[in-house]
């Protein structure tokens, strides 16, 4: 049997909906969410955006220009734009979050590269990595800026560096520059920052860093003097050079010293930041500063004061006294006389104890005035040989004629004592003036005059017939005494004593006409030498003169001999 066919009919699908969105979108959900929360973070660690303005904008790229601080990345430059007037580069850069806090008005920025100076090379390290802007970010409650001016070097003292900072005045830089050195017993403990006029343009201002721990060796006695270059000076000892180092040599550089550190008198004060200091030209001048009171003299010279300035030194035994401080010329309209009047400033305090007071002028005065009467005079003396140069000396000349302190003028006035050299000018030219006055050559024609008539008289023939004469009679009385025997004995002793004493005489006679002929023979050549020996005078009077005008011109040609 069959089955009757059947139509099998399809089923319909059954459409279900559901509820809420599908997984799909969480996709896109979380992308969202994760971005949102990027730009949050992003926007919420941004950091101030500031301006740097440059000279030039080499090396430097935005996008990967770091900013960093020591070696950290603290922004990036975004851009680079010329300034509205052309003269400058602005640099626009992002700084990270938290920067604001030390972005102030001593701030500041520069541009690191590699540097060559006498300092030495640095930025080295940029010749791989490419330039970056260095930042030393400032201290203190200072002004919050977000445009700043780069600095063209770096700055050579950072905020964070301990230590002080001073000043020095001085009236010229003397070869000194920034990042000259500062050295004490030849160690260096600072640099030099730079310098600055003064508001009146009479002065300069420089400003230096003293590190830590040197800078409590600051105090307010501190002296600083200038140590650029070679220090020569010469001595008994012959020729001395100084040297601080060959770096102050080619930058220049500073010393300093303080008095009495660690000594019984120290209190331990320390200089105050900021505090000025006077800057000395040498160590001698700083040296020297200690000396604060100055009494002033006057003295005239009559002689020459070539090689004597304002500065050279006044000495007493060979210890610097004091110094000249000016030097003029005085002509007395009536009689036409020159003087030189020449100050000196005195320094007390270099004297001693047993001498004037620092504090007293009238007291130095005084015995100022008592070391006069005891011969005390000022004398120039010649202090260098190679350069020339006078020295006022002081010294005490006990056989000098007695003066004293003359207080009429302006400043008392100490007697002079001519120097060695004038003296002898002068007694050589006294000489020479007596003997000009002198009546040599009349002198000389009377003893010729004379020494003629005695040579005549002696070798007369008078004179020999007188004394054959004379001896004819003397035998002729002999024999007459004898003839007259025992009765004349009285009479021929009377007679033998004349006969005797007329043998004498005419001995004697015999010995003084031969001793007149000997000195007539023997005057001649003594009187062609007396008239030599005043030619001779007179050549040597002339080459004194000579040698004097030539030394007064030239006394290096003491040592060195004179030139052709």
């Amino acid at each position: 049997m069959t089955e009757p066919n059947s139509t099998l009919e399809p089923a319909s699908p059954v459409i279900r909906r559901r509820r809420g969105l599908p997984l799909i979108w969480l996709v896109p959900l979380i992308a969202a969410l994760v971005g949102g929360w990027l730009a949050w973070r992003t926007l919420n660690e941004r950091g101030p955006t500031i301006t740097i303005t440059f000279d030039t904008a080499e090396g430097l790229e935005p996008g990967k220009t770091r900013v960093r601080y020591r070696d950290v990345d603290v922004g990036t430059v975004q851009g680079v734009a010329v300034s509205p007037d052309l003269a400058n580069v602005i640099v626009s850069v992002r700084m990270v979050k938290g920067a604001a806090s030390y972005l102030n008005d001593r701030t500041s920025f520069w541009v690191v590269k590699p540097r060559l100076g006498f300092g030495g090379v640095s930025g080295l390290g940029t010749l791989i990595s490419g330039a970056y802007i260095g930042m030393d970010p400032g201290t203190g409650n200072g002004e919050a800026l977000s445009a700043f001016r780069g600095l063209e070097e770096p700055p050579l003292i950072r905020s964070s560096s301990p230590g002080r900072r001073f000043a020095l005045r001085a009236d010229r830089l003397g070869g000194l520059g920034p990042g000259a050195p500062i050295y004490y017993r030849g160690i260096q403990v600072g640099e030099v920052v730079g310098y600055e006029f003064s508001q009146d343009w009479q002065s300069l201002t420089i400003p230096v860093f003293i590190h830590a721990p040197y800078d409590r060796i600051v105090r307010p006695n501190t002296r600083f003097w200038n140590a650029s270059g070679l220090s020569v000076s010469i001595g008994p000892e012959g020729p001395t050079v100084a040297l601080e180092s060959l770096q102050s040599l080619a930058t220049g550089g500073v010393s300093f010293e303080t008095p009495g550190l660690g000594g019984p008198g120290d209190n331990g004060e320390i200089a105050a930041e900021g505090t000025d200091f006077p800057l000395y030209e040498s160590r001698n001048a700083a040296s020297d500063a200690r000396f604060t009171r100055r009494v002033p003299f006057l003295v005239h010279f009559d002689g020459s004061v070539r090689g004597l300035h304002p500065g050279s030194a006044v000495e007493f035994r060979g210890i610097r006294v004091g110094e000249v401080t000016d030097i003029r010329l005085d002509v007395d309209p009536v009689t036409g006389e020159a003087r030189i009047p020449v100050t000196l400033n005195i320094e007390p305090e270099r004297l001693g104890s047993d001498l004037p007071a620092a504090h007293d002028t009238d007291t130095a005065y005084a015995r100022m005035k008592t070391l006069v009467e005891q011969g005390l005079r000022a004398q120039l003396r010649t202090g260098n040989l190679l350069t020339g140069e006078l020295i006022v000396t002081l010294d005490l000349f006990p056989d000098a004629p007695k003066e004293t302190l003359v207080r009429g003028g302006p400043y008392p006035e100490l007697p002079s004592q001519p120097n060695v050299l004038d003296t002898a000018t002068k007694t050589a030219t006294d000489l020479m003036n007596e003997l000009a006055r002198a009546p040599i050559a009349e002198t000389v024609v009377e003893l010729r005059s004379t020494i003629q008539k005695a040579g005549a008289l002696i070798g007369s023939p008078e004179i020999a017939q007188a004394v054959g004469s004379l001896s004819r009679s003397l035998a002729e009385l002999e024999k007459t005494t004898q003839a007259l025997g025992s009765e004349g004995e009285p009479t021929i002793r009377a007679l033998r004593d004349v006969a005797e004493n007329t043998s004498k005489l005419v001995r004697q006679a015999e010995k003084t006409l031969s001793s007149a002929d000997g000195l007539v023979n023997s005057s001649r050549p003594a009187v062609s030498d007396l008239q030599g020996l005043v030619r001779e005078l007179t050549a040597a009077a002339r080459s004194i003169r000579g040698l004097t005008d030539y030394l007064e011109r030239h006394p290096e040609a003491l040592i060195r001999g004179k030139r052709g």
